[in-house]
């Protein structure tokens, strides 16, 4: 008999950046503190069942989650060689705090001359992942130089939210992403994952 209890779908939202702060709290994702994989390695982690972090650029976050169970870890991984080079371990490591994992989100990247690492990471990231878990959702590559995301998780109630802004060239201003629009411009590539729907301030919600 099915258990009516299982939910594959996540709600996210993307906010501006002055409803983002009322999200600043949970467990905080901070890639600078040691992890206990390596010193070596520069990422965070959260298994809490509220978490954030912020300043997402060419780095890597998102989170892995059991829908049945509520377990989660939320993750930030820098774009660095040793991370390149390490990056299996690192997700193994992540995975081993969730048991049978069925959906998880990935956010970030960009193309920038100064960052070689963050779009291999990425997709090593998500190849490693979808060899575990069918129902990914990813928001891939930062379109824009100037452009940064920050997220937040709450388990409990399966909801993102998400802050993105992203800035067409260098002497305009920031634009928060609020739009269906909005998000086609800020992200190179889009998928949602079955029952995944987005919503946003400009658009009541998307699929």
């Amino acid at each position: 008999m099915p258990d009516n209890n299982i939910s594959f779908t996540s709600r996210i939202n993307f906010v501006n950046s002055k409803m983002f702060d009322k999200f600043r709290h949970g467990s905080y994702i901070d890639i600078r503190k040691s992890n206990n994989l390596s010193e070596n390695l520069q990422f965070g982690i959260s298994n809490s069942d509220e978490f954030y972090t912020d300043e997402v650029r060419t780095c890597t976050a998102g989170a892995i989650i059991n829908s049945k169970t509520k377990q989660c870890v939320g993750f930030h991984i820098y774009d660095c060689l040793n991370n390149e080079e390490k990056i299996n371990d690192i997700i193994n490591y992540i995975l081993s705090f969730v048991e049978k994992p069925d959906k998880a989100l990935l956010l970030g990247s960009k193309k920038i001359k100064c960052s070689n690492y963050s779009l291999p990471i990425f997709d090593k990231i998500y190849e490693k992942l979808a060899s575990n878990i069918k129902n990914i959702t990813t928001f891939k590559e930062h379109t824009f130089p100037f452009s940064e995301s920050n997220i937040h998780y709450n388990a409990k109630n399966d909801i993102w939210t998400i802050h993105s802004l992203y800035r067409e060239r260098i002497n305009i201003k920031d634009n928060d992403v609020l739009s269906q629009n909005d998000i086609k411009k800020a992200f190179k590539e889009i998928k949602l994952a079955d029952g995944d729907s987005i919503y946003t301030e400009n658009a009541p919600e998307l699929k």
